[in-house]
């Protein structure tokens, strides 16, 4: 059972939490998933996929195996503010989902994976996961590890703040997983789009953020994503009712809704 301060701390909302102590799901299916999750804690790679058909049975799941994801943590010595800050994405992408859809569900299940398994932690603004190149960036052997950074939603890209970012992740991985040693960050974001860093002001958080990373690789169709992170709506159709209150938003929108499109590009950087 889920404490009222667990769910504090796995940043659960006061309505999601409601939902959550509301929630009937099949005990044999979140069983099920649960034990799938605490098989591949601690591997690298897991060694199968976590792909459940059920967004709540696999909500479930997860707060079952919070002990478990928390004791792995605590035998890698990973400090207590660092465990609940990494979990504290769950109530993150339940409440992402509530303001994407204006009702209670997890549609982004399927990306708290890599928290469970131990392999992604929330160092300050940035998150990294531990995983293998398969990508191709320069200078990076085919397997070799590398941290690929990931930007939850909580605030500004304040370059003192992704600056201390980077430094956590050297320290961190270094000291809590010498034996998969990183040497390179790598991103995959429609934040890399050329045209963010053409457009935006030079002293502008995202365009000093896109700056720091390399581009490579041939990019993909991003026009879905640039409009679902900066509008928090998967409706493509109706671009003429968005907001164009801020730089961005009107970048966005001129961009995709001129036909143009946006791009997920690659990036690197070495650590």
């Amino acid at each position: 059972m889920t404490t009222y301060d667990e769910y504090r701390l796995l940043g659960f909302t006061d309505a999601d939490r409601e939902d959550t102590e509301r929630l009937t799901v099949d005990p044999d299916l979140v069983a099920e998933l649960a034990g799938t999750l605490r098989r591949q804690i601690g591997t690298f790679p897991p060694d199968s996929v976590f792909e459940p058909s059920d967004e709540l049975a696999a909500l479930a799941a997860y707060l079952e195996t919070v002990p478990d994801v928390r004791a792995f943590h605590a035998s890698r010595d990973v400090d207590d503010e660092i465990s609940w800050a990494t979990l504290a994405d769950l109530g993150r992408q339940l409440d992402v989902h509530r303001r994407t859809h204006g009702r209670f569900g997890l549609e982004t299940h399927w990306w708290l994976r890599a928290h469970w398994f131990g392999s992604l932690y929330q160092l300050g603004r940035l998150q990294f996961l531990l995983t293998q190149e398969h990508r191709g960036a320069p200078g990076v052997e085919p397997g070799e590890w590398v941290l690929d950074v990931h930007i939850p939603e909580s605030g500004p890209l304040d370059p003192a703040a992704i600056d201390d970012s980077f430094a956590q992740a050297k320290d961190f991985f270094a000291t809590h997983f010498p034996e998969q040693p990183v040497r390179t960050a790598t991103l995959l974001t429609w934040l890399l789009d050329p045209v963010l860093v053409e457009r935006l002001p030079a002293e502008s958080n995202l365009s000093g953020f896109a700056r720091r990373f390399t581009l490579y690789g041939e990019p993909l169709d991003g026009a879905a994503s640039a409009v679902y992170f900066t509008f928090r709506t998967r409706d493509t159709d109706h671009l003429d009712r968005l907001p164009r209150e801020t730089q961005l938003q009107r970048l966005v929108l001129d961009r995709v809704g001129g036909g143009h499109g946006w791009q997920n590009a690659h990036g690197y950087l070495r650590l």
